[in-house]
């Protein structure tokens, strides 16, 4: 069976989209004015997802989903539209994935209705379906510093959804390997002279953020995991270090660890909270070439420095082709998208107003104060 890997999305009476449509790549990246709709597109698909995982029960609680609160029902479908069916189509492979969630009867509940669970469970015998993809999500509110970390709600490769099983993941996939000797990354993402997963993970770190190295240690009877970490300097704890480090860390960690799995997906909000533009730089390279070795990447960001670093690495691999940079804005209560795509030596086909001109502006405006002898 070939690779499966999301080709187009479509949202009907989800929050502001009230019918949006785009296809996708294998880099894609959400920017765009605050409230626009780039986390609703984000919240759509995590919904998509949990509801195909618990289509037996027949409903789909809106207040949990992938660690997030998205709200009562009757707050997620769109405003003033008579339909009240919420409608989110996935296309793997050219096979349709269709989610149709339903109001309550009662207004207060927290629970939409799966209403086509049925066509669901007989979706799932497709070899193309939601079910068989690896779906990783880190949101912007990442745990910050801590001494120690709790081992808590254990996916499988995954870091969680604020990173809080960040060191937990490092010495299971560490004992993977041990395992077995052909559980390794891709060859583009191994660059530590040492196979070991967490010594790529480091060395990756150093890349982002010179001069930083880890350690780890893991007490399954006390459920605790420690991360130590060093910056020129002695090893610390977080909380000496400040938040970029711990705020990248299970970024760095996740995104390698999908790209050892068949069939996944990875979805990061504000990748660049907390770092300098050097990094944020680097992390969008490191992020474009996890996409181009297997990983789907999806990326919410205000930053010109990530998408900047994601262009230069896609055109040095040679597969703009497969980046796609959609840009929201917000009209009359709804969510307008803007789909830009890039061209091959790493230039945008069209920078649209709004689109990163910010510093321009200020630029502009600076000079004709210079101008005018303000």
């Amino acid at each position: 069976m070939s690779e499966i890997k999301i080709e187009k999305i479509t949202l009907k009476n989800f929050k502001c989209h009230k019918s949006f449509e785009t296809d996708m790549k294998k880099l894609n990246i959400l920017t765009g004015s605050n409230a626009s709709g780039k986390s609703s597109f984000v919240q759509a698909l995590l919904l998509a997802f949990k509801s195909w995982e618990k289509c037996e029960k027949k409903q789909i609680n809106t207040t949990q989903v992938c660690g997030m609160n998205l709200g009562i029902p009757i707050n997620i479908v769109s405003e003033d539209l008579e339909e009240k069916n919420i409608d989110i189509e996935i296309v793997l492979n050219g096979k349709e994935n269709k989610i149709v969630l339903g109001l309550p009867d009662d207004s207060d509940e927290m629970y939409f209705d799966i209403c086509n669970y049925e066509e669901i469970m007989e979706a799932k015998e497709h070899e193309y379906n939601m079910g068989k993809m690896h779906l990783f999500f880190l949101n912007a509110e990442r745990k910050g510093p801590r001494i120690v970390s709790f081992i808590n709600d254990i996916i499988p490769y995954s870091v969680g959804n604020t990173g809080e099983n960040t060191g937990y993941i490092l010495s299971e996939i560490d004992k993977l390997q041990k395992m077995n000797a052909g559980f390794q990354l891709p060859r583009d993402l191994k660059i530590s002279e040492i196979d070991r997963f967490s010594a790529n993970c480091e060395e990756w770190l150093n890349v982002i953020i010179p001069g930083t190295k880890i350690q780890y240690s893991v007490d399954i009877e006390k459920n605790i995991a420690i991360l130590m970490l060093q910056n020129q300097g002695e090893f610390h704890f977080p909380v000496a270090t400040g938040f970029g480090i711990t705020y990248v860390l299970p970024i760095i960690v996740q995104a390698l660890a999908a790209s050892m799995l068949q069939n996944s997906v990875l979805i990061v909000e504000n990748p660049e909270a907390h770092l300098h533009p050097l990094s944020q730089s680097r992390l969008g390279k490191f992020l474009a070439l996890i996409a181009v070795n297997g990983v789907q990447v999806i990326l919410e960001t205000h930053s010109e420095h990530i998408v900047d670093g994601c262009r230069i690495q896609i055109a040095r691999e040679k597969q703009c082709e497969n980046m796609k940079i959609l840009f929201f804005e917000k009209k009359d209560n709804t969510s307008i998208c803007k789909k830009i795509n890039v061209q091959d030596n790493g230039e945008l086909e069209e920078w649209p107003e709004g689109f990163f001109d910010q510093k321009r502006a200020d630029l502009r405006e600076l000079l004709e104060m210079r101008r005018c002898g303000n």
